[in-house]
C-alpha cells in the first residue's frame, strides 16, 4: 500500500511538471494509474529471487530452465519408521495413505521458465504450487500457464 501511494505521488509530480497546476489535482488519476501498475502481472522470470525464497530450486541444462519444488514445501508432512518407510502422511491438513505420500514425494512439480507454465505430475500438487505463487488454478489441471 505504501509503495502504491509513493508511486501515485511520483506520477502526480510528473503530471504537474508536464502540465502545471497543483499536485493535488493530479492525485486521483495518479492513484488509479499506480493501482493499475501494481495489478499488472509480472513476468515469472522477474520473480526468481522471490520463488527461491519460497522454496523453489533453479535447475538449468541446455535450453531448459526450471524452478523445482518438492512436496514437503507444498504441505506434505510425513512421519517415518526407523526403517525409513512412511508411518503416516498428511497433505493440506488431511490424512492420506502412506502409498499416496510416497507418490507425492516422487512427483515432479516445477515452473518451466522458458514456456512460462507450472507443470506437475499431480493435480493436487499443481494446485498447491499455484496457490503458493498466487496464480489461479483450474480444477484438475496439471499444467497451468503463467
Amino acid at each position: 500500500m505504501k509503495g502504491i501511494m509513493k508511486r501515485a505521488w511520483e506520477i502526480a509530480r510528473e503530471g504537474q511538471k508536464a502540465f502545471g497546476g497543483k499536485i493535488s489535482s493530479y492525485i486521483a488519476i495518479a492513484l488509479r494509474m499506480a493501482w493499475a501498475e501494481s495489478r499488472k502481472p509480472r513476468d515469472i522470470r522477474d520473480r526468481i529471487d522471490e520463488l527461491t525464497a519460497m522454496g523453489f530450486n533453479r535447475w538449468t541444462k541446455g535450453n531448459m530452465d526450471r524452478m523445482y519444488i518438492n512436496a514437503r514445501e507444498l504441505g506434505l508432512v510425513c512421519t517415518y519408521y526407523k526403517t525409513g518407510n512412511i508411518s503416516s502422511a498428511e497433505f493440506g491438513g488431511y490424512h492420506i495413505s502412506n502409498s499416496e505420500g510416497y507418490r507425492m514425494k516422487a512427483a515432479k512439480t516445477y515452473i518451466d521458465l522458458n514456456r512460462r507454465c507450472l507443470v506437475s505430475d499431480r493435480a493436487d500438487l499443481a494446485a498447491a504450487a499455484a496457490a503458493l505463487i498466487g496464480v489461479e488454478c483450474p480444477n484438475g489441471e496439471k499444467i497451468i500457464m503463467l
